[in-house]
């Protein structure tokens, strides 16, 4: 199979009061991501809730449009990894391999999200003759949800 590398050239933290404490969604990726679309494809109704999952939605939607490659992460209440998915290939080409095979090493996550995230081994089996493999630093603004 064929090796795909990311060249991590951007980054976006999104901090956010979710029903299940503070997280922070969070996209480095080899392109910027379109603000419109995301701002479109992440607004909530009144009394509605953010939750991972529309911010790494909306960031999917742009991977699958083929308007950037990366890795996605949300960082829960306890600075733990709580959701990944490597977003490379386009459209159904997205995989997790689960949370516990990285290690986060957070130096702040106010104002700025500083601080590195790799895979526990420099190569992880994937299957389908996969081997997927993280190692990026990281000093990106938390910013709010769009609206």
């Amino acid at each position: 199979m064929g090796k795909t590398k990311v060249t991590i050239a951007s980054g976006m933290a999104v901090g956010y009061k979710a029903p299940n404490g503070q997280l922070i969604s969070v996209l480095l990726s080899d392109k910027p991501v379109n603000a419109k679309e995301f701002a479109t494809d992440t607004r909530i109704g009144a009394g509605e809730s953010y939750v991972a999952g529309i911010f790494e939605g909306a960031w999917k939607s742009q991977h699958a449009g083929k308007t950037l490659s990366g890795f996605m992460f949300t960082i829960g209440p306890k600075g733990t990894v709580m959701t990944e998915e490597f977003l490379v290939g386009g459209r159904n080409n997205t995989f997790s391999i689960g949370s516990d095979e990285y290690v986060l090493d957070l130096k702040s996550t106010s104002p700025r999200l500083v601080g590195s995230i790799k895979t526990k081994k420099p190569s992880i089996d994937v299957g389908g003759g996969r081997t997927v493999g993280l190692d990026a630093t990281f000093d990106i603004a938390v910013g709010a949800p769009p609206k």
